[in-house]
């Protein structure tokens, strides 16, 4: 008996790591840009503060892995999708994972910004906060975009395997 397969749009996956050279020209890779560049120079105000108080040093040390966790979670998705692997890995609702990344960076973006505006006792401390409060809305809108993103895409049907 010959099997037949039939193919769907979904099932057209790229074989092995393709270049997706359109994806860098979108607003979601643009955006995930910004918010890395906006985390590293957030981070780099933070750590490159001449003093901190002694009673700061945890919060800003919160604020410090905030925006280098949230920077290279977001470099390393939007490597994924530049380089095809979301195609490949079926069984992860991609939308939906790029949504509650940004929504718990969002929240942890909130929580850094407001300790670092709390302690802030110079310049640089001044000016990690207010990054700290850009990378917010810029995680912010990039929630917004992934929900509205995942709310439109087809939802795949669920299959029934005889055994």
């Amino acid at each position: 008996m010959a099997t037949v397969r039939v193919s769907t749009a979904e099932d057209r996956t790229p074989p092995g790591f393709t270049l997706n050279k359109a994806y860098p020209k979108t607003i979601p890779a643009i955006l995930k840009i910004v918010q890395a560049v906006f985390s590293l120079i957030a981070y780099l105000c933070a750590a490159c503060a001449p003093w901190w108080t002694q009673r700061s040093v945890s919060g800003y040390r919160f604020f410090e892995w905030v925006c280098q966790w949230h920077m290279w979670s977001v470099i390393v998705l939007y490597l994924l999708v530049l380089l095809n692997v979301h195609h490949r890995m079926k069984c992860i609702d991609w939308h939906l994972t790029e949504f509650i990344h940004y929504v718990v960076a969002s929240v942890f973006f909130l929580i850094g910004s407001i300790i670092a505006a709390a302690f802030s006792s110079n310049g640089a401390l001044t000016a990690a906060a207010i990054f700290g409060f850009f990378c917010l809305f810029l995680y912010g809108a990039g929630a917004y975009i992934s929900f509205k993103t995942w709310r439109e895409s087809p939802k795949p049907e669920p299959t029934v395997v005889d055994a």
